[in-house]
């Protein structure tokens, strides 16, 4: 298993950064599109890929906020403005092309997942309702409520969870998801006790081990039926 640096181009010939963490072996591999929390990709995101592409993942990682400003930062000015300077409408553009791109790449074997950490969360919600994606799993993802009609779009394994004192998504929330999905077959919308805010994310206050550990396990399980 390798994690290499990359470049990638748009439908318009524009350019811009990526980390690619390649699965051990030659074979082709289920292609895991990952979509970062604000800070982008720092040594972290960096860890966690590699240890999805341990787990037999092709692992694609945008610098997904390099319209607005490139790079990961640890400054949370910073990172909040170019949260809320986001074009979402852009942002899917630029999601469909990376998905293009992860399919086209001679390792992948076709099938597609998505997951988003906090702000990845909703794009992963939107990935599979507008994108054709094959899976898409979640930590504590953000701003999901806010697009809820698209629920009945999505017919892919889904695995989103939640932590019940996250201030960030407040059970108001997570219950309209768990009402909006509660008529599909395949998702499973998990509220995990006692866990906060970035509960997945080891390096950042709210880690919690055990909600990391059962999250994620989920998450791979979902991935693994696609």
């Amino acid at each position: 298993m390798t994690g290499r640096d990359i470049t990638y181009t748009t439908r318009n010939n524009e350019s811009f950064d990526g980390y690619l963490a390649e699965p051990g072996g030659s074979g082709q591999a289920p292609g895991l599109l990952l979509i970062t929390a604000i800070f982008g990709i720092d040594d972290e995101m960096k860890e966690l890929s590699d240890a999805w592409a341990k787990d037999g993942f092709l692992v694609s990682v945008p610098d997904i906020f390099w319209r607005v400003m490139p790079g990961p930062t640890a400054d949370m000015e910073k990172a909040f403005a170019r949260y809320g300077a986001f074009d979402q409408d852009q942002g899917m553009l630029d999601i469909e092309d990376l998905i293009a791109d992860l399919r086209a790449r001679p390792r992948c074997n076709g099938k597609v997942a998505m997951l988003g950490f906090c702000f990845g969360g909703l794009y992963a919600h939107l990935g599979a309702a507008r994108l054709g994606i094959d899976a898409a799993g979640s930590f504590h993802g953000t701003r999901i409520g806010e697009a809820l009609d698209d629920t009945p779009r999505i017919t892919c394994p889904i695995s989103f969870h939640f932590g019940d004192e996250d201030p960030v998504v407040p059970m108001e929330e997570v219950a309209a998801i768990r009402q909006a999905y509660s008529g599909h077959g395949n998702a499973e919308i998990v509220v995990h006790e006692g866990a906060t805010h970035n509960f997945s994310m080891p390096y950042k206050e709210g880690y919690q081990a055990a909600a990391a550990t059962a999250s994620r396990a989920a998450v791979l399980g979902c991935f693994q039926s696609m």
